[in-house]
């Protein structure tokens, strides 16, 4: 009796007769999260805890957490994935109705959170384990984390929205759903432990600029990348009383503009600065003020 072929491998084959062609691009669904976490790492490897956070609103100030999730991943020292744990998320009460643009973006609804609380002792087990904490959008996590979570302040944060060089790879759009669209896959967002997953399936992807299929083996994964970037630290660079006619040559160069401080800032490389200096001296401006920064201090400055 014949065997029959499965409608799976009918699908794998059709998916890569389609890739074998430049007129079509090919979306693989992410797969679904397990667990692959080894108890004993080879000398020089290193623990990252990849988190993200569901809240109220935008502001640490007065919105609250309502979902938090984390990842416990290893890495050898040059970024490659030795194991991960299945992401983990838990879910806050914020005493108060979630309103509807919040239920809207994130699924969550009162009754979904209504008397839940985060394991503060789960989370922390976790994150004392791991030498940094990763984030997309490091800048706005870890102001909400460190508020709920005050035994946390004193860990290093990366960031791989902001320390990856996105741009010069040629992706335009750094969010988290498009990077992974521009790498060949796609997931059903917006929720926390689903980010968790997608940003770690990113991040353990091979570094290629946009358009070439082919992984750059020579530069490694996107982890390793923000594992160096990480480890060298970076600048802030402030320019104050820059002309406002000067504003497009700031954007230009990637500097934002801090309305409460009255400055364009941006982070550069360590290795950068120099040159950053110089660009300054050659537009005739003054020269800036500059900070270094570690990951203890970066996202928290």
């Amino acid at each position: 009796m014949p065997r029959l072929r499965s409608p799976h491998a009918d699908l794998t084959a059709a998916a890569e007769l389609l890739r074998a062609s430049s007129d079509y691009r090919v979306l693989q669904r992410l797969p679904r999260p397990y667990d692959d976490l080894p108890d004993e790492l080879p000398e020089g490897a290193r623990r990252v805890a990849i988190v993200d956070v569901e809240t109220t609103g935008l502001d640490p100030r007065v919105d609250k957490i309502i979902e938090l999730a984390i990842m416990h991943v290893a890495l050898a020292a040059d970024g490659t994935v030795l194991g991960h744990s299945r992401p983990m998320s838990w879910r806050e009460d914020p005493g108060e109705p979630l309103i509807p643009e919040i239920t809207r973006l994130t699924g969550l609804t009162d009754e979904d959170v209504a008397g839940q609380r985060i394991d503060d002792r789960a989370v922390m087990a976790i994150l004392s384990r791991c030498e940094l904490i990763v984030g997309h959008h490091s800048n706005f996590d870890i102001k909400f984390v460190d508020k709920r979570l005050p035994q946390a302040v004193s860990l290093p944060w990366a960031c791989s929205l902001a320390e990856i060089d996105w741009t010069g790879l040629g992706y335009p759009c750094r969010k988290l759903e498009h990077l992974l669209l521009e790498h060949g896959a796609f997931y059903d967002a917006h929720r926390a432990e689903g980010d968790i997953w997608a940003l770690y399936q990113l991040l353990q992807s091979r570094v290629r600029t946009r358009g070439d299929e082919a992984a750059g083996a020579a530069t490694g994964t996107y982890f390793g990348a923000l594992l160096r970037s990480s480890d060298a630290g970076c600048v802030r660079v402030r320019a104050y009383g820059l002309p406002f006619d000067d504003k497009d040559w700031a954007k230009a160069r990637g500097y934002t503009w801090d309305a409460m401080k009255r400055v364009w800032w941006r982070d550069v490389p360590m290795a950068d600065y120099p040159a950053e200096k110089a660009a300054f001296r050659e537009a005739g401006h003054p020269e800036p003020a500059a900070t270094a920064l570690n990951a203890h201090q970066r996202y928290r400055h």
